[in-house]
């Protein structure tokens, strides 16, 4: 039998959500699925109600899509609370984009959400991504060679022009999610593609660790999350030494710094410029035109972009321009 809280320490949950004010306004972005209504829940149970549900069908999932669009806004509605929806052709963005899909639906979601802040001029949205999702993520990016920024993992507070994105759940785990829905019998949508082996992350959270789970024991995740803020609190002082950025970048001023600094400063520059998928690989390419000597004057980059070196500087020069109905989310009738 499971130990009544009343008279201990809030629920995980509960405790999570307890440094967000009830009086402020939030945007909650809300697929259907296990983590996001486990959220949705505990919100609505703690006593929020100045909330707005986004929900983004992305155009992968076929009629699924559809019913995951119903099942949210029948929530919304149950508990009175504000909601926003729209269809996107993530493929065909893609597609367009030179992104990958997972990249593509990223950019969609956050451009959805910037528009459902602009509508109702709330720039605070709140995701569900725990402390297992933290794990799979320093994991991925292990595997992909990234840095410290990638190791790092997701922070609980990221923001951006138009939004601040807040993830309350980061010190919560998949468990203790799956006791909340359990206990309060939170329905929610399944989502078939998250047992789809074709997906890293699918492989990561099914096969790589329950492997490392069996061969070193639990332990193995306090100590990923544990690295994962040493290389927050080393990524923000490297962040700190980073020169004020420009719109072009000075050959000679990057020349002059130490390599770390060197192919930190571009890789900001790249995001600083949208450059889709900006990362280690993309970084290098554009290093290659310090040298004058045997580097090339001029690199290819994600999106239909292009960097150039000319007169001792290397500047972006402007992206085709998509079409915009390849851009555009169409509001889902109610």
């Amino acid at each position: 039998m499971k130990k009544s809280r009343s008279n201990a320490s809030p629920a995980p949950l509960e405790a999570a959500l307890a440094i967000l004010e009830k009086s402020k306004t939030f945007l909650v972005g809300v697929s259907g699925g296990r983590d996001s209504m486990a959220l949705l829940d505990a919100l609505v149970r703690a006593g929020f109600h100045r909330l707005t549900v986004c929900h983004l069908d992305h155009g992968l999932r076929g009629a699924d899509s559809a019913g995951d669009a119903r099942f949210v806004r029948a929530f919304a509605k149950k508990h009175t609370l504000g909601f926003e929806s729209a269809r996107a052709d993530t493929k065909a963005f893609a597609s367009a984009a030179s992104q990958s899909i997972e990249h593509a639906a990223r950019d969609l979601r956050r451009a959805f959400f910037a528009e459902c802040a602009r509508k109702h001029r709330c720039k605070r949205i709140l995701l569900a991504h725990h402390a297992d999702d933290q794990i799979e993520t320093c994991l991925h990016n292990f595997l992909r060679g990234s840095g410290a920024a990638g190791l790092a993992g997701m922070r609980a507070v990221t923001r951006t022009p138009t939004l601040e994105i807040i993830r309350p759940f980061l010190n919560v785990t998949r468990a203790e999610i799956n006791e909340h829905i359990e206990l309060h019998r939170v329905a929610f949508r399944e989502d078939a593609s998250n047992s789809q082996l074709a997906h890293t992350r699918n492989r990561i959270r099914q096969k790589l660790i329950p492997a490392i789970e069996k061969n070193f024991g639990t332990a193995f995740r306090p100590a990923i999350l544990r690295a994962a803020g040493i290389f927050r609190a080393e990524d923000d002082w490297i962040e700190a030494s980073l020169p004020r950025l420009s719109q072009d970048l000075n050959c000679q001023d990057l020349r002059k710094l130490p390599p770390a600094l060197r192919a930190r400063t571009v890789l900001r520059w790249l995001r600083s410029h949208r450059i889709p998928d900006a990362g280690f690989a993309e970084t290098q390419r554009v290093l290659t035109l310090l040298d004058p000597a045997t580097g090339p004057a001029k690199i290819n980059l994600p999106g239909n972009h292009h960097a150039r070196r000319r007169e001792g500087k290397i500047f972006l020069e402007p992206a085709r321009t998509l079409p915009k109905s390849r851009l555009r989310v169409r509001e889902i009738p109610k």
